[in-house]
């Protein structure tokens, strides 16, 4: 879990440079000229951040709601239905404690299907908007009867707004998906090691029927 905590904060302070980066690159336009200049795409990419974004502060909160941050939530789950189970034998046990467990980790990765799918469409619709925009750059070339370097500069520019914009929407979600998606492998490890250590106390059902 340190781990995690590290490589979140390093990913956030890197984000935040980043950030900055592209505060002083577009220095002198605010946040709405800059959508604008990104073009029709631009929408697009911050819903998809909108989405990703209440996807990941809504699994923050229900993770802590059901303790799985830690093995230990995980552990003291199965204990707990170990205890109130009436299996008189070790493939019962371990059944119930597998069904219960599935369960619970079907909740944990409700939205992730999402999640990934808005991280990985934001810099798909950032290149085809670099696409459009350098079109509609070479277009304005043609058309113009004198080219100097302003006019091919600024078109590009704009242009590689919306890939700027799609990756900085992707990089936050792809990471948060990343870690929801090892700490549910974590877990599935996990449960098995604990179903088998909860139901070695219990006779197997072939050995009864063998007796």
């Amino acid at each position: 879990m340190k781990k995690i905590i590290t490589s979140a904060f390093l990913a956030l302070m890197s984000g935040c440079l980043f950030a900055q980066e592209g505060a002083d690159a577009f220095e002198g336009m605010s946040l709405l000229e800059t959508v604008k200049a990104g073009g029709n795409l631009m929408p697009f990419i911050i819903a998809l951040g909108v989405i990703g974004l209440t996807i990941i502060i809504e699994r923050v909160i229900y993770y802590f709601r059901k303790d799985a941050w830690t093995a230990k939530g995980l552990k003291k789950r199965l204990e707990t239905i170990a205890s109130k189970s009436t299996a008189k034998y070790r493939e019962e046990l371990e059944d119930e404690l597998r069904g219960e467990f599935q369960v619970f980790a079907s909740s944990l990765e409700k939205g992730m299907g999402l999640l990934s799918g808005c991280g990985n469409l934001a810099p798909v619709l950032g290149f085809l908007g670099t696409v459009v925009g350098m079109i509609g750059a070479f277009q304005a070339i043609a058309a113009a009867t004198t080219v100097n370097a302003k006019v091919v500069a600024v078109g590009i520019q704009i242009a590689l707004i919306t890939t700027a914009g799609g990756l900085v929407v992707a990089a936050p979600i792809l990471f948060a998906f990343y870690v929801f998606t090892h700490i549910i492998q974590n877990r599935y490890i996990l449960s098995e090691e604990y179903i088998a250590k909860l139901s070695a106390k219990l006779p197997r059902m072939s050995e009864k029927l063998s007796d």
